[in-house]
């Protein structure tokens, strides 16, 4: 049995799609949740060279990057790719979704608050730009599923995703069909649907 603990702070971030793996996967976990007041003096202690979340924690194992961690947990759980071309497709949504949302992280952390508006426009235009090349992707699939015919971890990044993007609009889904539908059937699967129940509230 592996003991697993994930640290990051205390919002969804870059670790809750981990998280959603965990929960898909029934698997019990440690979930750390350091608030950012405290950050700066655990920070020089953390067990990542690059002094960085999110770190998991297998076995005493240290893992680190939150998109070598997702892939990690994903394969070790059945929710990657089964060849090659998969894998590529399921690291292009994934990509795709992390460029779009690290303009919505400038936007709410950038130390130059001058700039934040800026960023947050930016972000507000990127998003259905990544929506429309994400749903041609899952159309040209012609499954329920972004890739192949099984849930995978694109189709927790994507949903991860328009959880924020949802935030920002309520009807941003209501032109990409396939999209609404997918995120639509990836709540209400019911690990999901509790995970998403009890987890802590967090705007981010």
């Amino acid at each position: 049995m592996t003991n697993y603990k994930l640290t990051y702070f205390a919002m969804r971030g870059r670790a809750e799609v981990v998280r959603y793996i965990f929960a898909l996967a029934g698997v019990d976990y440690v979930d750390e949740r350091i608030e950012e007041k405290d950050w700066p003096a655990l920070k020089p202690n953390v067990k990542n060279p690059f002094k960085l979340l999110p770190i998991l924690e297998a076995n005493g194992k240290v893992f680190i990057e939150s998109h070598a961690i997702e892939n990690y947990m994903a394969a070790t759980y059945g929710l990657h790719g089964d060849n090659n071309e998969e894998k590529y497709q399921i690291d292009m949504v994934g990509c795709s979704i992390n460029d779009t949302l690290e303009k919505l992280i400038m936007a709410a952390f950038d130390p130059d608050e001058s700039k934040r508006e800026d960023h947050y426009k930016a972000y507000l235009k990127l998003v259905p730009v990544s929506l429309k090349v994400v749903e041609d992707m899952f159309q040209k699939n012609k499954s329920d599923y972004l890739v192949g015919n099984k849930l995978t971890l694109a189709d927790l990044q994507l949903f991860c995703g328009c959880e924020y993007f949802l935030d920002a609009d309520e009807h941003i889904l209501d032109n990409f069909p396939g999209l609404k539908g997918l995120f639509e059937r990836v709540a209400n699967i019911k690990q999901m649907a509790d995970w998403r129940n009890k987890r802590p509230k967090t705007k981010y």
